[in-house]
């Protein structure tokens, strides 16, 4: 998701993904530009976070899971309000963040093993 997450932000930014006129219109200052900026804080930054955290096997990964998986759950129900256009990939996304969190919250409960 960090990848993805990265990538959409860059073709949004970069002129790479057109999302069409009218939903362009849609968007905060009809802007590609705001909406990848906001896709990589939103999503890459945070999935990324995760992602460094496990690798690491950092303690703290199972809150960075719970954070980066509401933050994506948060991501699709405010694109979805946003552009009022629907795809099979929001609810695989939102279906993603739950996993994520419910991940993470199990982690959470795991004494550490340090």
């Amino acid at each position: 998701m960090a990848f993805w997450g990265l990538a959409g932000a860059v073709g949004l930014a970069g002129g790479g993904i057109d999302l069409g006129s009218t939903i362009t219109a849609r968007l905060p200052w009809q802007s590609l530009q705001v909406a990848g900026l906001a896709l990589f804080v939103a999503v890459a930054v945070p999935m990324t976070i995760v992602m460094v955290s496990a690798w690491r096997g950092s303690p703290s990964t199972g809150a960075w899971s719970v954070a980066a998986g509401l933050a994506l759950i948060g991501w699709i129900a405010v694109e979805i309000a946003i552009i009022r256009t629907y795809s099979w990939m929001q609810p695989a996304s939102a279906g993603y963040g739950l996993v994520m969190v419910l991940l993470g919250r199990h982690a959470l409960r795991q004494p550490p093993t340090r």
